[in-house]
């Protein structure tokens, strides 16, 4: 019968597994070892110079390719509804048509949802840092608070309070947001 440290050195001579994870996975399909064995075992290869453990190392793919469809689909899908919000805002009236509606929805997704849900991938750029209704809530919830707090400066400002002043000042915060999220998402990749 085989030695543990021959079953490691022969799971690592023939396949290469990527991490230690999977190594220990593989010896433990061949072998009854327990755990703590195989730890003490790949160290003793290690102290011995026969097992290198090095951290993987990523290749991370260029910016703008990661830019492109499907990683940077939320990005572009932000950008794409803050500006359509933004339009149906100053060019869509208030009252009287049926695209009025139009134009509440989208504002409604505007201060409702959009700062909040930039902000929200900004704080966790790993997609399985949080679950889909987390996501949504926290999204929701910080986009009042930051939408209050966009307000809050405005109301102190020169220009004060104003649909002029609010809407490209949420937009700048939203954009700003995006492009922080991207740059974060495209770091911890």
């Amino acid at each position: 019968m085989k030695s543990l440290e021959e079953v490691i050195l022969g799971i690592l001579d023939s396949g290469q597994p990527e991490n230690v994870k999977e190594l220990v996975q593989r010896v433990q399909e061949q072998t009854d070892a327990k755990l703590e064995d195989i730890e003490k075992t790949v160290k003793s290869l290690h102290r011995k110079g026969l097992v290198s453990l090095d951290e993987p190392t990523h290749h991370k793919e260029p910016f703008f390719s990661f830019l492109s469809l499907p990683k940077g689909r939320w990005f572009w899908i932000v950008i794409g509804t803050a500006l359509l919000s933004f339009l149906s805002i100053l060019f869509i009236p208030e009252t009287g048509t049926p695209l009025s509606y139009v134009r509440y929805i989208f504002a409604f997704i505007f201060v409702a949802f959009l700062p909040g849900y930039c902000l929200t991938e900004t704080l966790f750029p790993i997609e399985d840092s949080l679950d889909i209704i987390e996501r949504l809530t926290f999204s929701i919830g910080l986009s009042f608070a930051v939408t209050a707090l966009v307000g809050l400066f405005l109301s102190f400002t020169p220009p004060k309070l104003t649909l002029g002043t609010a809407l490209p000042s949420l937009g700048f915060v939203v954009i700003f947001l995006a492009v922080v999220a991207l740059i974060r998402k495209y770091v911890k990749q």
